[in-house]
């Protein structure tokens, strides 16, 4: 070791022959390093730990949804929802007897004769025919379903949705499309079992659910929750 030769950590002048500094013990030049002071890895080291890059709701790898809700979800029950259905369907009433209008009327306009076979009497009355009636229905069942498909899945809620601050999203949170949309509006007619007491069905399956999902819901893996 060339005299004058100093530690390059601490400047300790080195004496002749010595490979480490005797005041902290650095290797000195041209010396391999102290098994006590091994070579810091050239390799970048993670900013945070393992466990820290973990998702929140999820296992280490796993991809945590972007709707995954921060706090408690308020599920929502039987008595708002019903509020929310019964102005859905003042709304659904008026749309249909404007759109059935002008066939009703003029539908009541027409003649309808009728032949007793037995007698031969043969009676004249006034009233819709058959293919208005159909049409009337048609449009009785093409009224909500498109209200409801359209407008859930576009923006998760009815106008009787929005006047109560509620919406329909999916199970993870994500906004629902109109697939989902549809499948809870056909399903309504089951959820409205029995008819002489409208949804009573709907509402034990509601009260049955711990995420408060009826029949529709269960099928389109839906919720209702607050805004």
């Amino acid at each position: 070791m060339a005299n004058g030769e100093k530690c390059k950590l601490c400047g300790t002048p080195a004496s002749p022959g010595a490979q480490y500094c005797e005041t902290c013990g650095e290797p000195l030049s041209g010396q391999m390093p102290h098994p006590d002071y091994p070579e810091e890895s050239s390799q970048p080291q993670p900013k945070y730990s393992a466990q820290e890059n973990i998702p929140p709701s999820g296992y280490p790898g796993q991809k945590a949804s972007p709707y995954a809700p921060t706090q408690q979800v308020s599920y929502q029950g039987v008595a708002i929802r019903f509020v929310a259905v019964l102005i859905d369907w003042i709304i659904i009433s008026v749309i249909t007897s404007i759109i059935n209008l002008p066939v009703t009327v003029g539908g009541a306009m027409n003649y309808i004769i009728n032949v007793n076979n037995a007698t031969g009497q043969v009676t004249i009355s006034r009233g819709p025919s058959a293919a208005v009636l159909g049409w009337v229905m048609l449009i009785a069942l093409a009224v909500p379903f498109l209200y409801y498909t359209l407008l859930q899945g576009r923006y998760g809620q009815s106008v009787g949705m929005m006047a109560v601050k509620i919406k329909v999203v999916n199970e993870d949170g994500s906004p629902i499309d109109y697939g989902a949309a549809a499948v809870r509006t056909v399903l309504m007619v089951i959820d409205a079992i029995p008819y002489f007491i409208p949804y009573l069905l709907g509402a034990i399956l509601i009260w049955s659910s711990d995420q408060k999902q009826r029949l529709g819901d269960r099928i389109a893996h839906t919720i209702v929750i607050k805004v």
